[in-house]
């Protein structure tokens, strides 16, 4: 197993994480983003006019297609234990390549359903491939820096694609098949990146050694039982939040843009420079305090009705703050504990069933946020507030199985 380096860091040094292969780590995962963020934001706006359907109509291909895939998840995992992430990675890009083609050139329901149940065990087989490859390539102590390095490649890519996005679009309607391809681009681009990398394989021993599987792995399961509900939360406020602050609050437009931009800008800046710290406090510690941080906003989510003008903005604007910083927290705490508590030889596994709960919870999102925003738009910030008090009592309770697990307070 590669060592880190015993000098002192100092400056960048002590922030970017090392070893062999992180460059090309790094930017496959930005690579990646930016296809995802060329075309994300306009999901909407691409399939309608695409297909000639209604709103309705995608969103429940999207949905149902989502959830069809799920359980080729259990396959995906097995696949990551035997071929290696690197292997599942590539193939995973150049599929979703192939998809997004398949996208603007068969333009009819049916091929948009298969194409979209491709596309979305894909994308699961991604989110639980990168995780596995950072650990198996990150050198002693440098895991928790090289997970940071993923999720800032993520909001940076995001963010850079959305530019591009927006720019692609403007020539209308029948530009939108620009978006499509330039994410197949992306997906292409980022799987080449990842093909001159080689990883180490699992020792033979411990691939020998027997498991009972994540699903009776109890600490395991408790980590996940607290990572779906954080998802959930995280995507309701992402997709939610710009309808409740303009449709409900009546705010200005411009205040959503400004509250997404300052949470992408602090995790951007924040991700890398706070995996050290973070590290010292522990990860139970860390996941507490971020939980606790998330509440907090989504209570002032909720007052803000009870506000308007300057004070509405200025409530807003620290909530984000506070909720990013939750978020930084969140995220850290729970891909180390996904990460360290699976056996190596079945990380693959382990983190595909992770994402099968995860997608089970995400696939509710849409239906919650639109039956409460519908009905009582601020019972949809009391909910989330109170889902994630929740997740804060039950890591508080799961504390003594996680410290038997040999994970820090």
């Amino acid at each position: 197993m590669t060592t880190t380096d015993t000098a002192p860091r100092t400056g960048l040094r002590a922030v970017l994480p090392h070893g062999r292969g992180v460059v090309t780590f790094g930017l496959s995962n930005l690579v990646s983003a930016l296809g995802t963020g060329v075309f994300y934001p306009y999901t909407l706006l691409f399939f309608p006019a695409l297909l000639g359907i209604s709103l309705t109509q995608v969103g429940t291909v999207l949905s149902v297609t989502a959830l069809v895939a799920l359980p080729g998840m259990f396959w995906v995992g097995r696949l990551i234990d035997r071929l290696g992430p690197r292997t599942v990675l590539i193939a995973a890009a150049l599929l979703r390549a192939a998809g997004f083609i398949g996208y603007v050139s068969i333009r009819h329901v049916a091929a948009f359903a298969l194409f979209s149940v491709l596309i979305a065990l894909c994308n699961r087989a991604e989110q639980a491939a990168s995780p596995a490859l950072a650990v198996a390539l990150a050198p002693d102590g440098e895991r928790n820096r090289w997970l940071a390095l993923a999720r800032t490649a993520f909001n940076a890519g995001v963010g850079g694609g959305a530019l591009l996005g927006s720019a692609l679009i403007a020539g209308g309607e029948t530009a939108l098949m620009w978006l499509g391809l330039a994410n197949a681009a992306g997906f292409l681009v980022a799987g080449l990146v990842l093909w001159p990398l080689r990883t180490p394989t699992v020792p033979p021993a411990d691939r020998a050694k027997l498991s009972r599987g994540p699903w009776r792995d109890g600490a395991f399961l408790v980590v996940v039982g607290f990572n779906s509900p954080l998802w959930m939360v995280a995507l309701a406020v992402e997709t939610s939040m710009s309808a409740y602050l303009i449709g409900t609050l009546g705010a200005p437009a411009w205040l959503a843009g400004t509250l997404f931009a300052v949470n992408t800008g602090l995790l951007m800046v924040f991700q890398l420079p706070l995996a050290p710290l973070l590290d010292r406090w522990g990860n139970l510690t860390v996941l507490l305090a971020g939980t606790l941080l998330t509440a907090v906003f989504l209570v002032a989510m909720a007052l803000g009705g009870a506000l308007g003008g300057t004070a509405l903005v200025v409530l807003l604007l620290v909530g984000m703050v506070i909720y990013t910083a939750g978020e930084l927290a969140v995220a850290h705490a729970r891909y180390a504990l996904l990460t360290d508590l699976p056996p190596p030889s079945e990380l693959g596994s382990f983190m595909a069933f992770n994402q099968v709960a995860v997608g089970i919870s995400g696939a509710l999102v849409p239906f919650v946020v639109a039956a409460l925003l519908d009905s009582a738009p601020a019972g949809l910030w009391w909910l989330m507030a109170a889902l994630t008090v929740v997740t804060t009592v039950g890591v508080l309770a799961a504390r003594p199985l996680l410290l038997a697990r040999g994970q820090k307070q």
